[in-house]
């Protein structure tokens, strides 16, 4: 077992390890986004995406041509069409449910067995290994993704009421001030009204964070085998973990989408509209998605290495092998 499990990781290092681990194994893991992932973003472009008429052009040309800012909202105006209602019905039906239920999970269980590997100091198995192992799992995967889907779901439903019964009540306070005052809002009401906005909007964010963090590291338990379901284990590894885990998908997140909208940004403004760069863009998207996993997984071994002991069980049985050599050979 490889030391890194023997000594808990912080934020800095998940993410440098991370990073290394993507270099050092970027086709394998490349690979593996593409096979699962590449057919469910054709299809999503070909459904998704309405193709430029022809004669369009791109905002590079319009450019090109001193085209005016009007001409160029027109031509892209005119470039939206409208979508059937079949796409967007085969979308959701299908589309959807075979990425979140079977694509997503495969994929973070692919990555599993990649680090676990990786850690273990064992060599890697191949592209077509890692995905047959993960297809073994493939029942409890989207049997606990359901699960797990289904209390987010509810939480955020329960969340989302509670936040607007808040601002419903917020608005009858507001109201019953303005009447007392007999004029318009006064300036402090104004700062107090937009000052509690961002209090409830971040607090709402946070709250969901809380409980995606809490219940997400269900996925490698399934498919590593040691958990039918994994909710119970994630909520207990990461008991005194969560603002650890929160900032560094925090960081993860500026890096990642910043990244992301520079490369979307630059092949609108050089291609423009249509099929081609939607493709484009979901290419850099597998490409990326990697980073996202990479950090969940390494983390994912580090709380368990913190909480459950893995560090110390490797320990004794790396000392218990380096002795028996010896013993033999007396």
């Amino acid at each position: 077992m490889s030391s890194m499990l023997l000594k808990p990781m912080g934020i800095g290092q998940l993410i440098d390890r991370s990073f290394q681990l993507y270099r050092k194994h970027f086709v394998k893991l490349v690979l593996i986004m593409l096979i699962l992932f590449g057919p469910i973003y054709l299809l999503q472009s070909l459904l998704l995406t309405n193709e430029q008429p022809t004669g369009s052009t791109s905002i590079f040309e319009q450019l090109q041509e001193d085209a005016s800012f009007e001409e160029m909202m027109l031509a892209i105006s005119e470039n939206t069409n409208t979508m059937d209602i079949w796409q967007v019905v085969l979308f959701f039906l299908v589309v959807l449910p075979v990425l979140l239920l079977i694509v997503a999970p495969v994929a973070v269980s692919s990555i599993v067995f990649m680090v676990r590997a990786f850690l273990s100091g064992d060599t890697i198995p191949e592209v077509g290994e890692l995905l047959r192992r993960s297809f073994s799992r493939l029942g409890p995967l989207a049997g606990s993704t359901v699960l797990v889907g289904l209390i987010w779901f509810g939480i955020y439903i329960v969340t989302a009421i509670a936040l607007t019964l808040m601002i419903i009540a917020g608005a009858l306070i507001a109201g019953v001030m303005n009447g007392f005052e007999g004029a318009g809002p006064g300036a402090g009401l104004i700062i107090f009204m937009v000052l509690g906005g961002i209090i409830l909007f971040f607090g709402f964010a946070l709250l969901l964070s809380f409980f995606v963090i809490r219940f997400g590291y269900y996925l490698p338990f399934v498919a590593l085998g040691e958990e039918s379901i994994g909710i119970g284990r994630s909520w207990r590894i990461t008991r005194k973990s969560f603002w650890r885990l929160f900032l560094m998908y925090l960081v993860l997140s500026i890096v990642i989408y910043i990244f992301i909208i520079v490369i979307t940004l630059l092949l609108a403004f050089v291609m423009g509209d249509g099929l081609v760069p939607q493709l484009l863009q979901s290419l850099v998207t597998i490409v990326l998605m990697p980073l996202w996993i990479i950090p969940y997984t390494l983390s994912f071994f580090d709380l368990k290495a913190r909480n459950e002991g893995t560090g110390l069980e490797a320990l004794i049985q790396s000392t218990i092998q380096d002795n028996e050599p010896i013993t033999a050979h007396e």
